[in-house]
């Protein structure tokens, strides 16, 4: 058992839930939109997404556009997201009883994402039910997203922890660096969106390759 672990901080793309389906879906409209042909497959998309929607489009569109562009682009993927993002949406197998049984020994549980704020409450609360999770904390404009601690410090705030007492759980390496940012447990769950030298490469103190493993932690 990791020492004091009180609350535990979870990302939600490629940890909690598999979106990769609905994020290059929404990704290739967006494509089309702007009279792009999408040419990505669904492990390109996979490798854009981690550092919130903006840079997934950015890499889609391989840094072709200008900030103004970007930002419609950004506009037209919001919308065009919402519209599909439970559709393929499927919660990773084992996890939804490792949840339950961290709530069985009071452990409080956070969700700390870059997707967007309002994608990721509808996403929680549709597939988890309201009460799962004590916060949840997605991106938000103007402020800054992972690796930067902000949203996981304000999540460890809510939650009444310290970055000392908290693991976090993440399939990317921005993860990795966003727990160490906060001094928490730096787990990396390589049945996500990256690979495992990635993962290996930014340090995690463990990484894991089934969810099963987390009551083994905690």
């Amino acid at each position: 058992m990791i020492y004091m672990i009180k609350c535990a901080l979870f990302d939600l793309d490629g940890t909690l839930v598999d979106t990769s389906a609905d994020l290059g879906r929404a990704t290739a409209w967006v494509l089309e939109r702007f009279g792009r042909e999408p040419k990505w497959t669904d492990t390109d998309y996979r490798a854009f997404v981690g550092n919130g929607a903006r840079l997934l489009l950015d890499r889609a569109f391989e840094h072709s556009l200008s900030d103004k562009e970007l930002d419609e682009a950004l506009e037209l993927f919001k919308v065009r997201y919402n519209e599909i993002l439970l559709d393929n949406a499927t919660i990773y197998d084992g996890i939804t009883e490792v949840l339950d049984y961290l709530k069985s020994k009071n452990v409080k549980l956070a969700v700390v994402t870059n997707k967007p704020h309002q994608s990721a409450l509808l996403m929680v609360e549709s597939l988890f039910g309201k009460n799962c999770f004590d916060f949840i904390i997605g991106a938000v404009e103007d402020k800054p997203k992972k690796p930067d601690p902000y949203s996981a410090n304000l999540a460890l705030e809510r939650l009444g922890c310290k970055g000392c007492e908290a693991i976090f759980f993440g399939d990317s390496d921005v993860d990795v660096y966003t727990a160490k940012n906060v001094g928490a447990e730096a787990v990396a769950c390589s049945w996500g969106f990256r690979s495992f030298e990635s993962l290996f490469a930014a340090g995690p103190s463990v990484i894991i390759d089934n969810p099963s493993y987390i009551s083994k932690l905690v």
